[in-house]
Order: C-alpha cells, then structure tokens, then sequence
C-alpha cells in the first residue's frame, strides 16, 4: 500500500494536536511543527473537521484542536478517510469486489485478501495516543525541526 502525501499530511496533523495536549493549534503553528506545507493544511483540516476528528475555534486564541481522545482515533480511520479502500487490488475489496474472470480458483485474490486484513488490523490497533506515547525527537521538541529547501529539479539533457 502506498500512502499519499495528503494522508501521510493528515497523519501528521492528528499526531501534532495529539502531543500539543488539547489545542487549540493555529494552522501555521500547525504547518511548522509538522513541517507540512499550510497550504495543503488548509486543504487536510477541513475534511477531517467534516469526519468530526478535529474542529476548528475561531478568535484569536483559536485553531484546531481533536474532537475525540486520542485514544479514540485509529491509524485506520485517517488512511481510509484519505486513502478510501485499503485492499491491494480491486478484487480484494471486501464490498463491491471489481469483477474478475480469474475468480474461480485464483489463489492471487486470496493472497491479496489476507494482506488487506493484515493491512486493517495493523492500522486498527495504531492509536494516536499510542502513536504519541512512543514520539521523540521533532515531535516532543519542533525547535530540532530543520525542513531542508527544496531542491531544483535536475536539467534533462
């Protein structure tokens, strides 16, 4: 499975707020301790205000904060909120399976399958609370964040 920018974003956010103790976080305090560019914040925190895993507080001591405990929230619930399906391939979805004519006797769909489920339960079990109990480093200090420029693409020649 790879994940997308945008859930890797979101992952980030949730574990942010998580560690801040409450909130609220203002999207640019946000954007730096997660070293996430604001703009796609601003595009993140409005779909996870709608799924009711954070809301927002206007004013000026407002911003984001979670709207459950963290013990609450899965790995699980922000991918697939992001990523949709979580099964390898089409034929592996456990709700309208892509149809395929290797179905009888494919022993491809049962490996595919059985990786979904594992994929499932390895996110199912991942709380932001246990995700924040075992952070170090830029996470407990955002001061040690260095966010390296981008680079030049190279010149094809």
């Amino acid at each position: 499975m790879w994940v997308s920018r945008r859930t890797d974003y979101a992952t980030r956010a949730v574990l942010a707020l998580t560690l801040d103790g409450g909130g609220p976080l203002k999207l640019d305090e946000l954007a730096r301790r997660t070293a996430v560019p604001q703009s796609v914040l601003e595009q993140v925190m409005p779909a996870m205000r709608t799924a009711g895993i954070v809301r927002s507080e206007r004013g000026p001591a407002g911003g984001y904060r979670l709207n459950k405990k963290p013990e609450e929230i899965t790995l699980e619930r922000i991918v697939r909120l992001f990523q949709g399906q979580l099964a390898p391939i089409g034929c592996a979805t456990r709700h309208n399976p892509e149809p395929c004519p290797m179905t009888i006797g494919c022993t491809l769909r049962e490996v595919w399958e059985e990786i979904r489920d594992a994929t499932i339960e390895l996110l199912g079990r991942a709380t932001f609370a246990d995700l924040a109990a075992r952070a170090g480093g830029p996470w407990t200090d955002p001061s040690l964040l260095t966010i390296e420029p981008a680079r030049p693409a190279a010149a094809e020649g």
